[in-house]
């Protein structure tokens, strides 16, 4: 008997241990993207025949964060950088961008927007009460939403500016991301980090279809842990390393 009371203690420490949420995720330190330098910006005009983009390797944009996604929808993106800012490409075939037109400072989770997390120096850990790491909402109507320490939605249109275009079964969406440091303080004027060679920085993309029925469909470009699930809002250290390089 005194064996039997051992084991259902034991089982009771352990489940104790997975209550609450798992520690914040460390990333490796020797693995990283690199993305080339463009010789000249591409013009975000959501147009993807820029010179900048195609020399490129398009990279999945697969992972299943939520929900269900369609059979045959297919996102890719591209990257590349200049020292003002970090160029995103994405490609999406058999996905229609729907956009409510509504206040994008009140519906931009309810309608279909990308996510772009940026953690401007690779530190990783926790930003969910400031701005070590920073996610944008972006609009297809080029408005981007970010929401400050207090939870607040804010205009993040200092920061991402971007184009949508549409050829039957398959869209561009192009932007241009401005980085900030974590002194960033959105009430006082702020400026922009310059990108150079060899720098890291952590980075990871989602598209979120809304969907008023069911859960909304979020495809991420990181795969994300199941222990993790939900938390990339939260900690920078499941985003993805990039090394910017010549």
């Amino acid at each position: 008997m005194r064996i039997f009371y051992c084991c259902l203690f034991l089982i009771f420490i352990a489940c104790g241990k997975n209550e609450g949420p798992p520690p914040l995720f460390q990333k490796s330190e020797k693995t990283f993207t690199p993305v080339q330098k463009a010789i000249i910006a591409p013009r975000v005009d959501g147009k993807h025949h820029d010179p900048a983009w195609q020399h490129l390797e398009w990279k999945q944009m697969n992972n299943i964060w939520s929900g269900k996604a369609s059979a045959d929808a297919n996102i890719q993106y591209k990257l590349t950088w200049t020292p003002d800012a970090l160029y995103v490409l994405l490609r999406l075939e058999n996905i229609t961008i729907q956009s409510t037109f509504g206040n994008p400072m009140e519906h931009f989770n309810s309608e279909d927007h990308l996510s772009v997390y940026v953690d401007e120096d690779n530190s990783a850990g926790s930003y969910e009460s400031s701005y070590n790491a920073f996610n944008y909402q972006i609009s297809p109507s080029n408005t981007s939403v970010f929401l400050d320490q207090n939870k607040k939605p804010r205009t993040a249109n200092h920061a991402v500016y971007s184009a949508v275009k549409n050829y039957g079964i398959i869209s561009y969406w192009e932007l241009r991301i401005t980085n900030f440091d974590s002194t960033f303080n959105p009430n006082a004027p702020h400026e922009a980090v310059s990108l150079k060679p060899e720098k890291l920085m952590g980075f990871a993309l989602a598209f979120e279809y809304a969907d008023a029925k069911a859960t909304n469909t979020v495809l991420g470009s990181v795969a994300i842990p199941e222990d993790y699930e939900g938390r990339i809002d939260l900690d920078a250290g499941l985003f993805e390393t990039l090394k910017l390089i010549q």
